[in-house]
Protein backbone atom coordinates (compact mmCIF):
# COMPACT_ATOMS: atom_id res chain seq x y z
CA UNK A 1 0.00 0.00 0.00
CA UNK A 2 1.61 3.21 -0.81
CA UNK A 3 1.27 5.68 1.98
CA UNK A 4 2.96 8.90 0.06
CA UNK A 5 0.02 10.67 -0.51
CA UNK A 6 -1.19 10.22 2.67
CA UNK A 7 1.70 11.86 3.92
CA UNK A 8 1.84 14.15 1.71
CA UNK A 9 -1.32 15.89 2.78
CA UNK A 10 -0.52 15.10 6.41
CA UNK A 11 2.62 17.24 6.01
CA UNK A 12 1.11 19.39 3.51
CA UNK A 13 -1.94 20.28 6.56
CA UNK A 14 0.75 20.19 9.41
CA UNK A 15 2.50 22.94 7.89
CA UNK A 16 -0.61 24.94 6.77
CA UNK A 17 -1.92 24.63 10.68
CA UNK A 18 1.94 25.77 11.59
CA UNK A 19 1.62 28.93 9.57
CA UNK A 20 -1.89 29.49 10.77
CA UNK A 21 -1.46 29.70 14.31
CA UNK A 22 0.34 33.17 13.39
CA UNK A 23 3.90 32.70 15.13
CA UNK A 24 5.07 35.63 12.85
CA UNK A 25 8.34 33.45 12.19
CA UNK A 26 9.34 30.89 9.17
CA UNK A 27 11.42 28.14 9.28
CA UNK A 28 15.22 29.25 9.11
CA UNK A 29 16.76 25.98 10.37
CA UNK A 30 16.50 22.36 9.65
CA UNK A 31 17.79 20.00 12.07
CA UNK A 32 18.27 16.46 11.31
CA UNK A 33 19.96 13.19 12.76
CA UNK A 34 21.40 11.08 10.88
CA UNK A 35 21.43 7.17 11.57
CA UNK A 36 18.02 6.26 10.64
CA UNK A 37 16.87 9.33 9.48
CA UNK A 38 18.85 11.11 6.83
CA UNK A 39 21.06 8.11 6.47
CA UNK A 40 19.53 5.25 4.49
CA UNK A 41 20.14 1.49 5.62
CA UNK A 42 23.37 1.76 4.05
CA UNK A 43 24.66 4.28 5.89
CA UNK A 44 24.74 6.66 2.61
CA UNK A 45 22.70 9.63 1.47
CA UNK A 46 20.93 9.18 -1.72
CA UNK A 47 21.79 11.58 -4.40
CA UNK A 48 17.93 12.85 -4.70
CA UNK A 49 18.56 13.92 -0.42
CA UNK A 50 21.37 15.26 -1.44
CA UNK A 51 20.29 17.91 -4.19
CA UNK A 52 17.21 18.39 -2.33
CA UNK A 53 19.27 19.86 0.77
CA UNK A 54 21.55 21.69 -1.55
CA UNK A 55 19.19 23.55 -3.11
CA UNK A 56 17.12 24.04 -0.01
CA UNK A 57 20.59 25.83 1.27
CA UNK A 58 20.96 27.96 -1.82
CA UNK A 59 17.48 29.28 -0.97
CA UNK A 60 18.77 30.04 2.58
CA UNK A 61 17.99 27.64 4.95
CA UNK A 62 20.76 26.38 7.57
CA UNK A 63 21.42 22.51 7.93
CA UNK A 64 22.57 21.67 11.05
CA UNK A 65 23.37 17.91 11.57
CA UNK A 66 22.71 16.69 15.02
CA UNK A 67 24.18 12.94 16.10
CA UNK A 68 24.99 10.41 18.26
CA UNK A 69 28.18 10.35 15.73
CA UNK A 70 31.72 11.34 17.21
CA UNK A 71 32.67 14.18 14.58
CA UNK A 72 35.11 12.64 12.58
CA UNK A 73 32.80 10.24 11.26
CA UNK A 74 30.05 12.99 10.74
CA UNK A 75 32.11 15.68 8.55
CA UNK A 76 31.85 13.05 5.24
CA UNK A 77 28.50 13.55 5.47
CA UNK A 78 28.86 17.64 6.56
CA UNK A 79 30.91 17.59 3.37
CA UNK A 80 28.51 15.71 0.86
CA UNK A 81 26.05 17.69 1.56
CA UNK A 82 28.10 21.53 1.11
CA UNK A 83 27.84 22.98 4.39
CA UNK A 84 31.24 24.17 4.88
CA UNK A 85 29.94 26.41 1.37
CA UNK A 86 26.29 27.75 3.09
CA UNK A 87 27.47 27.79 6.74
CA UNK A 88 26.01 25.03 8.16
CA UNK A 89 26.88 22.91 11.43
CA UNK A 90 27.09 20.00 13.48
CA UNK A 91 26.50 18.85 16.64
CA UNK A 92 28.23 15.81 17.71
CA UNK A 93 28.50 13.21 20.53
CA UNK A 94 24.31 14.06 21.07
CA UNK A 95 24.98 17.34 22.00
CA UNK A 96 29.03 17.18 23.48
CA UNK A 97 30.29 19.55 20.83
CA UNK A 98 28.87 21.88 17.86
CA UNK A 99 31.23 22.73 14.77
CA UNK A 100 31.02 24.97 12.38
CA UNK A 101 31.46 23.85 8.87
CA UNK A 102 32.58 27.49 7.66
CA UNK A 103 34.90 28.40 10.19
CA UNK A 104 36.08 24.51 10.97
CA UNK A 105 35.85 25.99 14.40
CA UNK A 106 34.36 23.72 17.29
CA UNK A 107 32.12 26.37 19.22
CA UNK A 108 30.90 24.76 21.84
CA UNK A 109 31.71 21.57 23.89
CA UNK A 110 31.40 19.40 27.41
CA UNK A 111 33.19 16.50 28.09
CA UNK A 112 33.46 14.16 31.05
CA UNK A 113 36.81 15.07 32.94
CA UNK A 114 39.54 12.06 32.54
CA UNK A 115 39.86 12.15 36.28
CA UNK A 116 36.17 10.75 36.17
CA UNK A 117 37.20 7.27 34.32
CA UNK A 118 38.73 5.50 36.52
CA UNK A 119 35.14 5.46 38.62
CA UNK A 120 33.05 4.99 35.54
CA UNK A 121 34.95 2.07 34.46
CA UNK A 122 34.90 0.82 38.30
CA UNK A 123 31.17 1.21 37.57
CA UNK A 124 31.13 -1.50 34.44
CA UNK A 125 31.56 -4.92 34.87
CA UNK A 126 34.01 -6.05 32.24
CA UNK A 127 32.33 -9.69 32.49
CA UNK A 128 28.99 -8.19 31.48
CA UNK A 129 29.77 -5.36 29.60
CA UNK A 130 32.44 -3.67 27.09
CA UNK A 131 33.20 -0.27 27.68
CA UNK A 132 34.09 2.57 24.73
CA UNK A 133 35.75 5.75 24.64
CA UNK A 134 37.71 7.57 21.83
CA UNK A 135 41.46 7.79 21.13
CA UNK A 136 42.45 10.61 18.23
CA UNK A 137 39.97 9.00 15.25
CA UNK A 138 39.84 5.48 16.85
CA UNK A 139 37.48 3.92 19.31
CA UNK A 140 39.28 2.05 22.11
CA UNK A 141 37.00 -1.10 23.88
CA UNK A 142 37.66 -2.63 27.41
CA UNK A 143 38.47 -6.38 26.52
CA UNK A 144 37.21 -8.64 24.02
CA UNK A 145 34.92 -6.38 21.48
CA UNK A 146 31.24 -7.77 21.10
CA UNK A 147 29.22 -7.94 18.32
CA UNK A 148 28.27 -4.52 19.18
CA UNK A 149 31.43 -3.24 19.61
CA UNK A 150 31.80 -4.54 15.79
CA UNK A 151 28.76 -2.56 14.45
CA UNK A 152 29.70 0.41 16.28
CA UNK A 153 33.17 0.56 14.04
CA UNK A 154 31.74 -0.85 11.31
CA UNK A 155 28.46 2.19 11.65
CA UNK A 156 31.70 4.81 12.48
CA UNK A 157 33.82 4.07 9.97
CA UNK A 158 36.75 3.97 12.84
CA UNK A 159 39.65 1.22 13.86
CA UNK A 160 38.30 -0.14 16.84
CA UNK A 161 41.41 -0.73 19.40
CA UNK A 162 41.50 -3.43 21.95
CA UNK A 163 42.40 -2.58 25.09
CA UNK A 164 43.09 -4.85 28.51
CA UNK A 165 43.32 -1.15 30.83
CA UNK A 166 40.60 1.16 29.63
CA UNK A 167 42.31 3.95 32.43
CA UNK A 168 45.61 3.88 30.94
CA UNK A 169 44.67 3.77 27.74
CA UNK A 170 41.95 6.80 27.98
CA UNK A 171 43.93 9.60 28.92
CA UNK A 172 41.97 12.38 27.46
CA UNK A 173 38.52 14.09 28.44
CA UNK A 174 35.74 12.42 26.78
CA UNK A 175 32.59 13.97 25.19
CA UNK A 176 31.06 10.41 26.07
CA UNK A 177 31.21 7.14 26.40
CA UNK A 178 29.70 4.08 25.21
CA UNK A 179 28.54 0.75 26.93
CA UNK A 180 27.21 -2.48 24.90
CA UNK A 181 25.76 -5.72 26.17
CA UNK A 182 22.68 -7.39 27.17
CA UNK A 183 19.48 -5.45 26.76
CA UNK A 184 18.07 -6.56 30.17
CA UNK A 185 21.24 -5.91 32.39
CA UNK A 186 21.81 -2.75 30.28
CA UNK A 187 18.63 -1.28 32.32
CA UNK A 188 19.96 -1.80 35.37
CA UNK A 189 23.21 -0.74 34.50
CA UNK A 190 21.63 2.70 33.08
CA UNK A 191 19.79 3.15 36.37
CA UNK A 192 23.19 2.45 38.50
CA UNK A 193 25.63 5.04 37.05
CA UNK A 194 22.72 7.41 37.04
CA UNK A 195 22.64 7.04 40.84
CA UNK A 196 26.33 6.58 41.60
CA UNK A 197 27.09 9.43 39.57
CA UNK A 198 23.80 11.47 39.59
CA UNK A 199 25.92 15.27 39.70
CA UNK A 200 28.06 15.36 36.23
CA UNK A 201 26.98 12.09 34.52
CA UNK A 202 23.89 11.15 32.79
CA UNK A 203 23.62 7.54 30.85
CA UNK A 204 20.55 6.50 28.78
CA UNK A 205 20.22 4.02 25.91
CA UNK A 206 20.27 4.92 22.30
CA UNK A 207 19.46 1.63 20.99
CA UNK A 208 18.48 -1.86 23.13
CA UNK A 209 22.11 -2.71 23.39
CA UNK A 210 24.02 0.30 23.69
CA UNK A 211 24.00 2.83 26.73
CA UNK A 212 25.58 6.38 26.01
CA UNK A 213 27.27 8.20 28.98
CA UNK A 214 27.71 11.98 28.69
CA UNK A 215 28.35 15.09 30.69
CA UNK A 216 25.47 15.90 33.02
CA UNK A 217 22.44 17.82 30.99
CA UNK A 218 24.44 17.21 27.48
CA UNK A 219 22.07 16.07 25.02
CA UNK A 220 21.03 17.36 21.40
CA UNK A 221 17.94 19.39 22.33
CA UNK A 222 20.39 21.70 24.84
CA UNK A 223 23.18 21.85 22.52
CA UNK A 224 20.91 23.10 19.59
CA UNK A 225 19.19 25.74 22.02
CA UNK A 226 22.31 27.07 22.55
CA UNK A 227 23.42 27.19 18.57
CA UNK A 228 20.54 28.97 18.11
CA UNK A 229 20.91 31.72 20.57
CA UNK A 230 24.44 31.95 18.72
CA UNK A 231 22.96 32.53 15.74
CA UNK A 232 20.05 34.71 17.10
CA UNK A 233 17.68 32.42 16.23
CA UNK A 234 14.29 31.12 17.62
CA UNK A 235 13.17 27.26 18.31
CA UNK A 236 10.12 28.80 16.49
CA UNK A 237 12.36 28.57 13.45
CA UNK A 238 13.36 25.62 13.95
CA UNK A 239 12.21 22.44 12.08
CA UNK A 240 13.98 18.86 13.69
CA UNK A 241 13.89 15.30 11.79
CA UNK A 242 15.08 12.30 13.88
CA UNK A 243 14.08 8.51 14.38
CA UNK A 244 15.79 7.53 17.87
CA UNK A 245 14.88 8.21 21.28
CA UNK A 246 17.63 10.98 21.14
CA UNK A 247 15.72 12.42 19.07
CA UNK A 248 12.66 13.37 20.94
CA UNK A 249 14.54 16.00 22.75
CA UNK A 250 15.21 18.29 20.29
CA UNK A 251 11.61 17.56 18.19
CA UNK A 252 9.92 18.81 20.74
CA UNK A 253 12.34 21.77 20.60
CA UNK A 254 11.17 22.97 17.17
CA UNK A 255 8.61 24.58 15.88
CA UNK A 256 7.85 21.88 13.90
CA UNK A 257 9.35 18.26 14.00
CA UNK A 258 8.96 15.31 11.40
CA UNK A 259 9.95 11.82 11.95
CA UNK A 260 10.57 9.19 9.67
CA UNK A 261 7.98 6.42 9.09
CA UNK A 262 10.59 3.59 10.54
CA UNK A 263 10.85 5.51 13.65
CA UNK A 264 9.89 4.53 17.46
CA UNK A 265 6.47 4.67 18.18
CA UNK A 266 7.05 7.42 20.84
CA UNK A 267 9.15 9.43 18.33
CA UNK A 268 6.38 9.64 16.01
CA UNK A 269 3.59 10.50 18.67
CA UNK A 270 5.27 13.24 19.24
CA UNK A 271 6.16 14.39 15.29
CA UNK A 272 4.22 17.17 13.88
CA UNK A 273 4.01 15.11 11.03
CA UNK A 274 5.27 11.58 9.82
CA UNK A 275 7.60 11.65 6.59
CA UNK A 276 8.43 8.67 3.97
CA UNK A 277 11.71 6.29 5.87
CA UNK A 278 14.94 6.82 5.90
CA UNK A 279 15.39 4.99 2.86
CA UNK A 280 12.65 6.48 0.84
CA UNK A 281 13.78 10.19 0.77
CA UNK A 282 11.83 10.92 3.88
CA UNK A 283 13.80 13.78 5.58
CA UNK A 284 13.99 15.13 1.58
CA UNK A 285 10.39 14.81 1.10
CA UNK A 286 9.97 17.11 3.89
CA UNK A 287 12.58 19.70 2.74
CA UNK A 288 10.37 19.68 -0.01
CA UNK A 289 6.76 20.27 1.32
CA UNK A 290 8.71 23.19 3.36
CA UNK A 291 10.04 24.38 0.06
CA UNK A 292 6.66 24.56 -1.47
CA UNK A 293 4.82 25.44 0.87
CA UNK A 294 7.15 28.66 1.08
CA UNK A 295 7.52 28.84 5.34
CA UNK A 296 10.78 29.04 5.35
CA UNK A 297 12.80 32.13 5.35
CA UNK A 298 16.64 32.81 5.25
CA UNK A 299 18.90 32.77 8.06
CA UNK A 300 21.18 35.69 8.44
CA UNK A 301 24.69 35.06 9.70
Amino acid sequence: MNRRPKRLACMASALHEWTRKGTGHNIRFLATDLDGTLLTSGKCITDHTKRILIEAQNRGLTVILASGRPLYSILPFANELELDKHHGFVIAYNGGLVYDCKSRETIYEETIPACMIPALRAAVPCENFRLHGYRGNSIVVQGEPDEWSNYIARANKMPLLKTDNFVEAIVEPQHKCLVTGDPRRLWHLEKKINRLFEASLSAYRSESFLLEVVPKGIDKAESLRKLLAMLNGKTEELLCCGDGYNDIGMMQLGGISCATSNAKRPVKQIASFVTDSNDSDGVALAVECLLKANTYAPASQ
